[in-house]
């Protein structure tokens, strides 16, 4: 019998993603599927952990990238810890890497509390100069080869989005030489003005939006 072709020995990688931001989550769904990935995209009102245990051991993801604020359905607890120590105790190969959408560059502290829980990264919120290095990173901790070639095109469309939006944005009219003297002049007599009020206002500022005596 002939040894089977290389193309049936190999399995494709997996890839599990739960996010919260819908925006992000489209994004990282089309740029790991440029990288010959299966990807699966789950509610985050998922429990990962009962949803891991009801897949065969085949079945599990090689990587599980995961919204690092989402809770248990049932409780306030964080799910990346659950998940870690579920990973951690039945021995399962599946990598974890958190992700922050709300944030472009990830603190120190914050990295180091991902690590300490089990998590193998976490990554911040994609975007056009950062997205061929993350999804890199993502890559290479299952050892597959990185395809720059699609995740350039889509950095690149991204870019041409923020371009748009920004020539939508139309500038404030210029002022005339007579229309800022005129400015000028009511900008003074309101100083004048405020200048006339009792001691006890000049005493008063604003914080936050609340007006506050000193």
């Amino acid at each position: 019998m002939g040894e089977p072709s290389k193309v049936m020995a190999e399995k494709t990688k997996a890839v599990l993603m739960v996010h919260t931001d819908q925006a992000q989550g489209k994004l990282w769904q089309t740029a790991l599927s440029t990288q010959q990935l299966d990807v699966t995209w789950q509610n985050t009102s998922l429990d990962i952990v009962q949803y891991l245990e009801k897949c065969d051991r085949q079945d599990l993801p090689d990587l599980l990238i995961m919204d690092m604020a989402i809770k248990s359905p049932s409780s306030e607890t964080l799910q990346s810890s659950s998940v870690c120590q579920w990973l951690s105790k039945n021995k399962v190969p599946t990598k974890v890497v958190l992700f922050n959408p709300r944030q472009e560059k990830i603190k120190d502290i914050e990295h180091s509390w991902a690590i300490r829980r089990g998590a193998s990264d976490v990554i911040p919120r994609l975007y056009s100069d950062n997205l061929i290095t993350e999804i890199a990173r993502v890559t290479a901790l299952m050892g597959c080869s990185l395809e720059r070639l699609p995740l350039e095109k889509i950095a690149r469309t991204i870019e041409s989005r923020v371009v748009n939006t920004s020539s939508k944005v139309r500038d404030l009219p210029v002022q005339s030489e007579e229309e800022q003297d005129s400015t000028s002049k009511r900008s003074q007599t309101k100083n004048n003005s405020r200048s006339n009020q009792s001691s006890d206002d000049s005493e008063i500022v604003m914080y936050r939006g609340v007006r506050i005596r000193r």
